[in-house]
Formats: C-alpha cells, structure tokens, sequence
C-alpha cells in the first residue's frame, strides 16, 4: 500500500514543489546528491508498483549525466585544465577540459534530481487526486490534462502485459524485428482505453448538465483584468511604479473574483472527503523548514555554497552541514508510521452535482 492512502495529495503536492524548488536553488552537487536519494528513498518507501516508470531510473540517470557531460565538454571551451584538443571542426572543435566535463556533470545531476522529484509524484499521488486538487474554475482542462500525462504509464503496463503474454509463448524480444509485432496490439489497446475513459465519464455525467457560458459579467470582468494589468505594465515603463502595482493589483485581485466565478458554476460532490491528519502537517513542515532555511538570510550559514563553478580552476564544492540537514529533512516522510485511513474513492473525484454512482 502506498502513501497515498494515508496522507493527503495537498501535502504531497507541497512537498514535491519545495524539493524542486531547493534543487533549482541550491545548484551544487553535493545538495543535489542529498534531494536525490531522499527522492529515491521516499519514492521507494511510499511509491506504487502500478505506476513505476517503464524504464530503470539509473539508466535515464545516466544518459542525461552522459549527455550533459559531453554537451558541456564540447561545447564550452573553458577552463584551465586542458585534457585534449579537437580539430577545429564547426562548434564543436577547440580544447576539451576539466572543467567543463565537471560542470556539465554537475548540470546532469541536477537534472537527473530534478527528474526523480517529479517521478516521485506520479509514482505516490494518484491521478484522481490530483484533480481534485485543480482549481474548478480549470476543471475541464486540469482533466483532459492529466488524463493526458495518464497515457504514458497506461501504456507502459499494456506493455508490460504484452511482453508477458510473449514470453509465456516463448518468445524472446531481442532486436528491432521482435517489436513489430508487439506495435500493432500496443496501438489498438490504447485506443480501447481512451473509448473506455470516454464512455465512464459519460456514464458518470461528466460535462452533462454543467452550464459553462461566459455571460456579460465574466466577460466585462476579464476585459477590466488586462485593460488594468496592461496599464500597470506600461506606467512601469513610463517610470509610474505606485500606479503601475497599483493596477497590476486590482488585475490580480479582479482575476481572482473571475476564478472564483467560474469555480461556481461548477458545482462537484464528493463520497469521501480527505481528511487533513497530523502526518500530513509533519510532511509539510519538513518541507517548509527547508525552503525557510535555504531562502531567507540567517546568520552564521554559508549560502555561497547553494552556487558551485569549477571555472577557472577546479576545486571541491563547499558544503554548509546545516544546509545539508535542513534538505535531508525532506526525507522525514519515508520515516512517519502508517496511520490506516480510508481510501477516497477514485470514480467520485469529481462528479456533478445531483450524479452519484
């Protein structure tokens, strides 16, 4: 059983943006290192089989940590540590050095974290809960959004079930010419699944009954939102700050009542409610406890250490210990004891007022 079942998609959500947040900020490699294997580890405590990505996480690791380095390397000829020299080809030719393959690799493995933050978040949150999480203003496109993003890994286990039935046949793919036949059953069940989605929402009156016309009010409303916020933009330019935030304000503020407008006519029912538990507080304390120690000015931490260059000459990246603590305590939830709750109902995750099941 997976998190999901016990903690809330809200809190899963925050966490998952704080760790993507601290790695785009603390660019160094040994913090990313840190963000990664909390990554993992949460991934591999609360993670569901279901939706595991089709390819091993260590092979995509690499091959963005080769390409980074070898992008890098070619492509940026700084530093004072020259290892070889290439003809002078187009682009790429000129001297090769240290210090580019080590900041390449050092950019790799920030993509490589980033890469395992998110896998962390198809692999734990459902994708029902997710919806549930989109704003109902945006419900019809947050769907079709993430109905979209489902179609990779409902394929992956088609797949999964094709090579299986292969293999109890006795068949062995091994080169290009075993996977011809495998195309063509791939390409008809993930036709049947998008008919057999198609049809489920219908049977639950999705879209059946919702009047979603933009009438006068809403479209007088979005016509004042960009006059003001295009105002705001040009008395900034004209050297008029107060005026400019002043409209870029009541713009912020006027989209918000228009939001909340259209969120209203799209009423939704729900059989089981989440419920908010102190497990999920702890998940988003330890993520805010990093972003707070990280983003704002404390005294006595070294925060020129989030940056790392190996340019001019190389040299081992600076470690602050609080630092590092504070983003290993993204790990805190692959800690917190499974407290039992009863799972929300997929099918009721968004239903129009007056359908049941």
């Amino acid at each position: 059983m997976g998190m999901n079942d016990y903690l809330d998609a809200r809190a899963w959500t925050v966490w998952v943006l704080a760790a993507a947040g601290l790695t785009m900020t603390a660019r160094n490699p040994l913090y990313s290192l840190i963000i990664l294997l909390v990554a993992r580890l949460v991934t591999a405590e609360w993670g569901r089989a279901a939706n595991r990505f089709p390819i091993p996480f260590w092979r995509l690791g690499l091959i963005m940590l080769l390409f980074s380095l070898l992008f890098n390397g070619l492509f940026v000829p700084i530093g004072s540590t020259l290892l070889f020299r290439l003809p002078d080809w187009p682009l790429i030719g000129g001297p090769v050095t240290l210090e580019a393959l080590v900041f390449g690799l050092s950019n790799g493995l920030l993509l490589w974290t980033l890469l395992a933050v998110f896998l962390a978040l198809n692999g734990i949150v459902p994708v029902y809960q997710l919806a549930r999480l989109t704003p109902r203003a945006f419900h019809d496109l947050g769907v079709v959004v993430l109905i979209a993003l489902t179609y990779l890994p409902e394929t992956a286990r088609h797949l999964r079930r094709i090579r299986e039935a292969q293999a109890v046949r006795g068949l062995q793919l091994r080169g290009w010419r075993d996977w011809r036949p495998i195309f063509l059953p791939l390409l008809i069940g993930g036709l049947e699944r998008a008919m057999q989605l198609a049809e489920t929402m219908v049977a639950r009156g999705y879209g059946a009954t919702l009047d979603v016309e933009q009438r006068g009010r809403v479209r007088l409303l979005l016509a004042l939102t960009l006059v003001s916020a295009f105002g705001g933009w040009l008395a900034m330019l004209w050297q008029r700050p107060l005026l400019g935030g002043m409209l870029v304000g009541s713009a912020a503020l006027m989209l918000v009542g228009l939001l909340w407008r259209l969120g209203r006519r799209a009423p939704t029912s729900r059989y089981r409610p989440a419920v908010w538990q102190w497990a999920d507080t702890l998940v988003v304390v330890a993520a805010a406890i990093p972003m707070l120690l990280v983003w704002l000015p404390w005294p006595g931490l070294d925060y020129a250490s989030l940056y790392y260059s190996p340019y001019p000459t190389l040299s081992w990246p600076a470690f602050d210990p609080v630092l590092g603590l504070a983003l290993a305590l993204l790990s805190l939830p692959a800690f917190l004891r499974r407290a039992e709750r009863p799972t929300p109902a997929p099918a009721s995750a968004y239903l129009p007022e007056g359908y049941h099941d």
